[in-house]
């Protein structure tokens, strides 16, 4: 190492003393140098404000998601709860199907729900109408007064709600909007069958609009043809929607009530056999749980403990008073 040492050294000396530059080539080196250095510094500055402005930018973006972000089940607004459910009924908030009764969910945007073979299943919407669905029907809830239906059969009684407050009904064959009504909508692919029970209903299908009234019952075929045929606000089409009926608490409450209930459930006209058996009906309590059975069943049930009954005549429901069998002398 040190025999290299000695050889480095002799070389430096005999190189001699190296010349000093000119005064011109300090003054050039200098230039070109802070030149080097003003464009570095600029190129740094403009890459920090790059950086700034993409942070800017994704701010703004996250604003804007924001500004669209769905919030939490917790603060979503409940468009609906169940009323009533009988048979195996499932229920999802993505892709991921439970049983209603394991999943307990809010009933809240983005919701779906289905029915299989021998579900059925009545929603008390928010906005105030009943939604039933029949044995495998599957729907989505997307917004207040507004129901996906995706496949199946739906039932909608639009009850004494506010008639500002209209159900849109959208199918992927077209979209049904009630007018103050109970309606059956049922869904196969491009096809489309309308039952208007009770009032109006506008149905839009193809950019054509097409009315139903009370006792139409509108075909729609995958191909766009449509057909009108009759049907009747007691027909036993209507069965399922009734047997799936949320009962209200008659415990405590006049027959009166129940019977006007039981006739808007079953589509027929009321009557009563004297102004004094409707006095009758308005006077006698009714004491006792009905609620799992269905409306006519229901209103018999509740009449054999009273001086009153029921029969059915065509499409009229009439209550009269029971006849007292003479007894044996």
């Amino acid at each position: 190492m040190e025999r290299e040492a000695d050889i480095v050294e002799s070389l430096i000396r005999s190189a001699g003393r190296r010349a000093e530059p000119p005064e011109d080539a300090y003054g050039h080196v200098f230039t070109v140098a802070h030149e080097a250095f003003r464009k570095k510094t600029a190129r740094h500055r403009e890459r920090t404000w790059y950086l700034w402005a993409g942070a800017a930018a994704v701010l703004v973006f996250a604003v804007a998601l924001m500004a669209r972000w769905t919030p939490p089940v917790a603060q979503q607004e409940e468009l609906a709860r169940v009323a009533r459910a009988a048979g195996e009924v499932e229920v999802a908030t993505g892709d991921l199907w439970r049983p209603l009764a394991e999943a307990r969910a809010r009933l809240t945007p983005g919701i779906k729900l289905r029915t299989l073979a021998d579900g059925r299943v009545a929603l008390a919407l928010a906005s105030g109408e009943s939604l039933r669905l029949a044995g495998g029907t599957e729907v989505m809830l997307d917004a207040a007064g507004r129901v996906y239906v995706l496949a199946g059969t739906i039932y909608v009684d639009s009850g004494n709600r506010a008639s500002w407050s209209h159900l849109e009904v959208v199918t992927p064959a077209g979209t049904a909007r009630d007018i103050g009504t109970q309606f059956e909508l049922a869904v196969a692919g491009a096809a489309l069958r309308l039952r208007v029970r009770e009032g109006v209903v506008a149905l839009d299908h193809g950019g054509r609009s097409v009315m139903g009234h009370a006792g139409e019952q509108i075909a729609i075929d995958g191909n766009g043809g449509v057909s009108r045929t009759a049907i009747a606000p007691h027909d036993a089409a209507w069965q399922w929607a009734e047997a799936i009926a949320p009962m209200p608490d008659m415990d405590g409450r006049p027959a009166a009530d129940l019977i006007s209930w039981v006739a808007h459930e079953t589509g027929r006209q009321l009557a009563y056999e004297s102004p004094l058996v409707e006095q009758r009906a308005s006077a006698v309590i009714l004491h006792g749980d009905i609620r799992n059975l269905p409306p006519m069943a229901a209103l018999e049930a509740m009449l054999a403990t009273t001086d009153l009954v029921v029969e059915l005549n065509g499409d009229t429901m009439e209550i009269r008073a029971r006849s007292i069998e003479p007894t044996a002398p």
